[in-house]
């Protein structure tokens, strides 16, 4: 028997805590999944008897709904097929596979694999719109390449085998993030036209199932030592939820009701019950919006699609708190497209409408079901063929998300008192006016940047002062390098370099005190960050406060600061996208109505122009962004710092 020998420390593992890997803090024993199937179907009972029903209907579904879709859509989709029919697939050879080991560089192979999967998808899709098996042969082309492959493990995951970054080794199977999106896409592809794959070959279908068992439901069953399953007793992150959604869809498309179907479904509910375990009350993602597609939008998927196999048997509607992690979309959103996006969040960004509206459905929830109907507008209404599960699960809901009236929320404040993240608007259901978010929290989070203190600031919807967000992820990104990167360091974020020193990653540099309020016309949020510093920074306090006055039209930030000892000028530092202009003790913000003013005799204004060579961060911001540094003149230890941001100049 070969022995799976992986490295302690995994690259999500390193992802998670920003360094090493670290037992998950505050669990909570909730364990509601598996202890809702353990009750539905006790031991010695077959679970989901009717499963068989359900993937033939999944089957009819898939046509009946792609058949449903406005005719603009589809004629789409037979183009993009007919264009995929001269596909020459390309070979992922190996020197490709290296370049994450000697170069670091991941985007090479995954781009040219996701082009694949795109060229898949979008066959399967022309398939299901006409219907006369004539594009299936380019399909199986497509398809057998993927099952021929060595690995479906992503070049930058492989590293957690014995061999590290290298070639995989096969002997030792792992499950990353792309082996369970894989193991959905040819699940899902099955389901949809195994009578198809049978009247071309008889060989085809039976090396589908082949491979999905040796590649991911076998290890699944064997295997207790994959981080990311949380057994031991360690944090987990999105990769959680994620895998374990594609694993349980691909097994319930394929399996048959039985012993090892249960095996399954019961280990890996209890995988899942570590996550939830694991969640703040609250039902904030540390992650951000952004990952929440991937973290509670992946969640939902597992208690929607178990509603259905067990005929409404499975049931979570009355856990609260599963349903604040539905509710924390549209709470980070600030105007359309632009979310709350502290550490590794994209600034714009919209989350996947289906799984917003199982959130809406499953709790009986009208907002959140309003809010997936603007989602799904807000992405022009489109349903995009380049993977087939997402566009067969958007097409089951695409016209009831067309009749539902489309409503972004816009609430006035939200707190998130465990993750420490606050944000506040002007008023309800309107992006005019201030919004401002600022978050709190430590430097170990998952996908952390160094932003203790940070907050960002909004006019009309717009950016005014940012948060650089989340680069091209390279080997550097989740290495003992990350914080060599400017932009997860603190000075690179709108929070205070003290005494020449800034902020440092670990548990332990965090907020104290992390306290929001909110009146009709006063919200406010305060925290103490000096623990964001390391000994050398000598801060014994500094307490940073942001406080947006509805009437005023104005936001104040106040830090009120105690140094042990003075050793070089501490800088306020912000970010902006937008030109900045000093005049006196004003910065004036280019082409809008917004100024920024601070006390000229405590401080001096500096403005720091910085190009932006990271394609992902300047798709979002520009090739530009620019650092406003308040830079303190004298040498006091206890100083009292005001900024106030304000329209009209």
């Amino acid at each position: 028997m070969i022995t799976l020998k992986f490295k302690i420390i995994s690259l999500c593992c390193l992802l998670i805590a920003g360094g090493t890997a670290v037992k998950a803090q505050h669990m909570v024993k909730r364990n509601w999944l598996s202890t809702e199937f353990e009750k539905g179907y006790p031991a010695g009972a077959t679970a989901l008897p009717d499963l068989f029903k359900w993937q033939k209907q999944q089957n009819i579904n898939s046509y009946k709904n792609t058949a449903s879709l406005p005719d603009s859509i589809k004629d789409k989709v037979i183009k993009q097929a007919e264009k995929a029919l001269n596909y020459q697939w390309p070979s992922l050879p190996a020197s490709l596979y290296l370049d994450y080991k000697l170069t670091g560089t991941r985007v090479n192979y995954e781009n040219l694999e996701n082009e694949r999967f795109k060229m898949l998808s979008q066959l399967v899709a022309g398939e299901l719109v006409e219907n006369k098996e004539r594009f299936i042969p380019q399909i199986v082309n497509g398809l057998w390449l993927t099952l021929e492959e060595s690995t479906w493990v992503a070049p930058a995951h492989i590293i957690v085998q014995k061999e590290g970054a290298d070639l995989p080794n096969i002997e030792n199977p792992y499950i990353d993030l792309h082996v369970s999106s894989t193991a959905l896409t040819i699940a899902t592809i099955y389901n949809m036209l195994a009578p198809k794959f049978a009247n071309y070959s008889k060989v085809v279908n039976g090396r589908i199932l082949y491979e999905l068992n040796r590649r991911v439901f076998d290890p699944y069953l064997k295997y207790n030592d994959f981080w990311w399953m949380g057994i031991k007793g360690n944090a987990v992150n999105n990769w959680n939820t994620y895998i374990n959604s594609n694993i349980l869809q691909a097994a319930l498309l394929t399996l048959a009701p039985g012993e090892k179907l249960n095996v399954l479904i019961v280990k890996l509910l209890n995988s899942t019950d570590n996550f939830i375990n694991q969640y703040p009350e609250d039902g904030g993602c540390d992650e951000g919006p952004s990952y929440w597609d991937m973290a509670g939008g992946r969640l939902i998927r597992i208690m929607s699609v178990l509603a259905q196999t067990s005929n409404g048997k499975l049931n979570w509607s009355d856990k609260e708190l599963l349903h604040r992690i539905g509710a924390y979309t549209y709470k980070m959103q600030i105007n359309g497209t632009y979310m709350v996006n502290f550490a590794d969040a994209f600034a714009t960004y919209t989350q996947n409408p289906v799984s917003v509206y199982q959130y809406g459905l499953i709790f009986n929830d009208p907002i959140l079901k309003g809010y997936a109907s603007f989602l799904f507008q807000t992405r022009g209404k489109q349903v995009p063929a380049n993977d087939i599960a997402d566009f067969a699960a958007l097409a089951d809901v695409y016209q009831t998300l067309n009749e539902i009236p489309a409503k972004a929320p816009y609430p006035v404040y939200a707190a998130m008192p465990d993750l420490e993240v606050f944000n506040a608007r002007v008023k309800s259901g309107s992006t005019k006016g201030f919004f401002f978010a600022a978050k709190g929290g430590n430097n170990a989070e998952s996908h952390n940047h160094n932003d203790i203190g940070n907050f960002i600031v909004y006019h009309d919807g717009k950016p005014i002062l940012l948060d650089a967000g989340v680069g091209t992820y390279t080997a550097k990104t989740f290495s003992g390098k990350r914080y060599e990167l400017w932009n997860v360091q603190s000075q690179w974020h709108n929070c205070p370099t003290v005494n020449g020193v800034n902020q440092q990653n670990g548990k332990q540099f965090a907020a104290a005190g992390f306290k929001f309020s909110n009146t009709a016309n006063i919200a406010s949020v305060a925290m103490d960050i000096s623990k964001a510093y390391p000994e050398s920074a000598g801060v014994q306090k500094w307490e940073r406060s942001i406080t947006l006055n509805r009437s005023k039209r104005e936001i104040i930030l106040s830090d009120a600061v105690e140094l042990s000892s003075y050793k070089a000028p501490s800088e306020l530092n912000f970010l902006t996208m937008v030109a900045v202009e000093i005049s006196g003790n004003r910065l004036l913000f280019k082409d809008t109505d917004v100024a920024m003013t601070f006390n000229a005799n405590l401080m001096e204004a500096f403005v720091d122009e910085k190009v932006v060579d990271d394609e992902r961060i300047a798709k979002v911001l520009g090739k530009k962004i620019y650092r406003i540094r308040l830079k303190t003149k004298y040498k006091e230890k206890i100083n009292l710092f005001k900024i106030s941001v304000k329209q009209g100049k």
